[in-house]
């Protein structure tokens, strides 16, 4: 018997993850869930470094969102002309320059590497590779200062990321539905074998912002728990940043940790570190559409703990806890002779975020 807060809701992630097929290597529930009604509010949603946990509760984690953590990246990486010459040598990058002085027409900026290359297999054979690459990162980093620019400073535009509200609730329109139940008397909160297996305790008890560990949380936890749960439509979409976004970049500072590409020796390490600030994203995220919850439980409430849930319900229950938004989301709960029910309906065509694929930030850029 499942009998704790934290063995309900793992059994609940358990539950959820073996029927929709979600991957417990890395999949995140969220807390409250997300019910966006704006593109501005579904990228709110996705636009965040999401902590290693299995319950990502906003009201504990004060996150960074992913684009201040990469504009602060791409505001701090530099390739001065002073490092080429280092890398090259003097008396190579005086010839080169001359070399470029002689031509008839200055070459575009994005064909200096190649240029380069060319030209230093000729005369600079042995540091024809290092000058190219060194051509090619201050390339990258100008261009990634260039794309970012019009998201910075006065009349900043948004950060965009893909999808918008209006393709998710067409892409959610045209997927599968799924119904499934759960029995807290035989469900498995074991979670040791997911990506964090640890006892990950920061999150709601039996509705939005109590405490898991309050006596009636407790007693809600050790009661006969059943859940009856419907989606008209659910499905795994994948997040991609906008043009703002440069891939390439990050790769680069990443996987050079030197000065240059960085300006400080400890810039690395503040976001890619044990403990930095930028070492996972959310590559994906679930999001279902119309659904149909009804929860039971048998524990033993006095009339005054009844009246406190009931107080409640506009801040929605365990274990979606969907505030009541009407008419978007609505709760019903009910006492009858010593059992708790409660119904959570959502109305279709409004797509709600139940959780997110988190991937390491080596694995979201490609890496192993």
């Amino acid at each position: 018997m499942t009998d704790s807060f934290t063995g309900i809701t793992n059994a609940w992630y358990n539950q959820l993850c073996s029927k929709l097929n979600l991957p417990v290597s890395n999949f995140q529930l969220i807390q409250p869930i997300g019910i966006p009604a704006s593109d501005e509010a579904l990228w709110a949603c996705l636009n965040i470094v999401p902590p290693q946990t299995l319950k990502f509760n906003n009201w504990y984690y004060n996150q960074p969102t992913f684009f201040s953590q990469y504009a602060a990246i791409v505001n701090q990486l530099q390739f001065p002309d002073s490092s080429f010459q280092k890398d090259i040598g003097k008396a190579t990058y005086t010839k080169w320059n001359t070399y470029l002085k002689s031509l008839p027409t200055p070459p575009p900026d994005n064909t200096l590497p190649t240029v380069w290359f060319q030209w230093a297999m000729l005369n600079a054979p042995t540091v024809a590779n290092i000058g190219r690459t060194d051509l090619n990162n201050q390339l990258l980093i100008n261009s990634a200062l260039a794309a970012l620019a019009p998201y910075q400073g006065t009349n900043a535009k948004l950060p965009d990321l893909s999808p918008t509200l209006s393709s998710l609730t067409a892409t959610l329109q045209a997927s599968p539905s799924t119904e499934f139940s759960y029995a807290s008397s035989d469900a498995n909160p074991n979670v040791s074998n997911s990506w964090v297996p640890g006892n990950d305790p920061s999150f709601f008890g039996i509705y939005t912002g109590s405490w898991c560990g309050f006596l009636i949380s407790q007693k809600f936890a050790q009661s006969n728990i059943t859940l009856s749960v419907a989606f008209e439509h659910f499905a795994v979409t994948a997040v991609t940043p906008g043009a703002w976004y440069n891939s390439g970049l990050l790769n680069l500072a990443l996987y050079s940790k030197a000065t240059p590409p960085w300006s400080s020796a400890t810039g690395w390490d503040g976001y890619f570190g044990v403990n930095g600030t930028f070492n996972y994203a959310i590559g994906a995220f679930l999001a279902v559409d119309g659904i149909s919850l009804t929860l039971t439980s048998d524990a033993d409430f006095t009339s005054e703990e009844q009246a406190n849930i009931k107080s409640q319900l506009g801040a929605g229950y365990w274990p979606l806890y969907g505030g009541q938004l009407s008419p978007i989301i609505t709760n019903e709960i009910s006492f009858d002779a010593g059992n708790m029910t409660i119904k959570c309906n959502t109305e279709a065509g409004h797509p709600i975020i139940l959780g997110n694929n988190v991937v390491k930030i080596n694995l979201y850029l490609g890496g192993s």
